[in-house]
């Protein structure tokens, strides 16, 4: 029989309370699935949402009301960043910049004001936690996974701009949570696919790194990292005792108060070694409150729910996991989540077509003071689009470029081509570009075109210091439809820095 919070019953379906209390379970579809209707009212902590969930903010907030009315203090996460880790936005991309644009206009007021914008558009869906804002000090330009999901490459304005974001998201009422502790920017591995590693010292760590993480006290939660860092301890920080220690220490306070939460099992870092089940088990040895179980796009979503706690419940009956320290874990993660409900409450949230507006029109002036050209005039009406980009972003998604529509829009006859294109006939020639001094067949993509045309625009989607040594480039700090749109403007209007 299993343990419930309510004078020791068992949970219908064999749901153990405290177990549930834990984890934070993804599910297919944009409607709630039956099968989760019972762990839902057996005390499931919350659930994430991803853009397969989301296919347009109006969808969201369907989805989100539909979710609290099963039981009204269901957490409800989504990984809502802005620029081009978005989920609300995810066909092309938030209306918001990157945070790397937000960083490079260093305008913290202006940063505070987008967070607002963030915080309204996630209130008018009844989210109630947002994973964001990135921490991480993007030192390495060659990661494939965080790039313009950081504020810069340092750790000074990382910090300020980050604070600016979660002040924005508590203005409206919504909850913040700063990742990936203790930093993902210094190594060009994505933990979607491997496990990083990153060799700095302590001091370099403590200097660079840890920094940002100062904020945590300005936090409602922190989500650690699939990283390896000897220099700190021993494991990957999302399931080792030494992240706490480290995350307790960095705060600068007796210890941190608010949620920490995974970053997704499902990811190869921890779910190839040890496995999907030891990693929850571990994690909540750690110190973890909530289990970010992962998407459903790639495993069964009530197996993954059902696995992870099968291998808590099995860890508590075999006197490894104490009983008491996952019901106290688990009661810690709903009173924080009570918390974050009634202040989503607490605040008026704009209706949602305002909410929209208000972030398309504060983006696209942020986006503006971002991008910047060199020698790229559009010319003629003829524009042919070649996407150069070889590698998978997993953070953001896989998403068709809306740089061809925001041009349509704008007049032009543009069309995207399939590589290889013969792209002669075209006035001009755009190349999307974002890690091709790391990714060989990107390089080699791009080296071709631009012999075909070497009057070629490329369109640099990614960090400055991953960009080519391009004749006519510009920098158009990320992917989205913001930073893309200021992007074709500044090509329009034949800028050059």
């Amino acid at each position: 029989m299993t343990r419930s919070d309510h004078g020791g019953r068992p949970e219908a379906g064999g749901w153990d309370r405290d177990a549930l209390g834990v984890l934070l379970a993804p599910f297919s579809g944009t409607e709630v699935p039956a099968w989760l209707e019972e762990p839902v009212a057996a005390g499931l902590g919350g659930v994430i949402l991803f853009g397969h969930n989301t296919p347009d903010p109006a969808t969201a907030r369907d989805l989100a009301r539909a979710l609290h009315a099963q039981r009204e203090d269901l957490l409800v996460a989504i990984d809502e960043e802005g620029g081009d880790v978005t989920r609300l936005q995810a066909a092309g991309g938030s209306a918001l910049p990157t945070a790397w644009a937000l960083g490079a206009v260093d305008d913290p007021d202006l940063t505070r004001r987008v967070g607002r914008a963030l915080g309204d558009l996630l209130a008018a869906c009844d989210v109630d936690l947002d994973l964001a804002p990135v921490l991480d000090v993007s030192t390495d330009p060659r990661n494939p996974v965080i790039g313009t999901r950081s504020f810069g490459d340092d750790p000074d304005r990382v910090t300020r701009h980050a604070r600016a974001i979660a002040s924005g998201l508590r203005e409206a009422g919504v909850g913040s949570c700063g990742k990936h502790f203790p930093g993902h920017g210094a190594t060009h591995m994505d933990s979607h696919t491997s496990l990083p590693r990153i060799d700095l010292d302590a001091e370099e760590m403590r200097r660079t790194h840890l920094a940002p993480w100062t904020l945590t006290p300005w936090l409602d939660a922190v989500m650690t990292a699939h990283v390896l860092v000897p220099s700190l301890g021993e494991g990957p920080a999302s399931i080792a005792p030494w992240a706490r220690t480290v995350l307790d220490a960095t705060a600068g306070r007796d210890s941190f108060t608010g949620l920490v939460i995974t970053d997704a099992l499902d990811m190869a870092a921890v779910a190839a070694d040890p496995g999907y089940a030891e990693a929850a088990v571990r994690a909540v040895e750690a110190g973890a409150h909530l289990l970010c179980l992962g998407t459903s796009i790639r495993r069964d979503a009530p197996t993954m729910l059902r696995e992870a706690h099968d291998a808590l419940v099995a860890a508590v009956a075999s006197g490894r996991l104490g009983r008491d320290v996952l019901a106290e874990r688990a009661a810690q993660a709903r009173r924080a989540i009570r918390s974050l409900r009634a202040r989503r409450e607490a605040v008026t949230a704009p209706d949602l077509d305002t909410a929209l507006e208000r972030a398309r029109a504060l983006g696209a002036r942020a986006a503006a003071r971002a991008v910047t050209a060199r020698r790229a005039e559009l010319v003629g009406p003829r524009v042919a689009v070649a996407d150069a980009r070889m590698r998978r972003d997993h953070a953001s998604g896989t998403r068709t470029s809306p740089l061809p529509a925001l041009l349509r829009a704008r007049g032009y006859d543009a069309d995207a081509v399939a590589y290889p294109a013969d792209v002669r006939d075209a006035d001009t020639v755009l190349v999307l570009t974002r890690l091709p001094r790391a990714d060989a067949d990107e390089r080699d993509r791009l080296a071709e075109l631009l012999a075909a045309r070497p009057d070629a625009i490329v369109v640099h989607t990614g960090v400055p210091g991953a960009a080519p040594d391009a004749p006519h480039l510009v920098l158009a700090l990320g992917a989205g439809e913001a930073m893309l749109a200021a992007a074709c403007d500044a090509m329009i209007r034949g800028e050059d820095w």
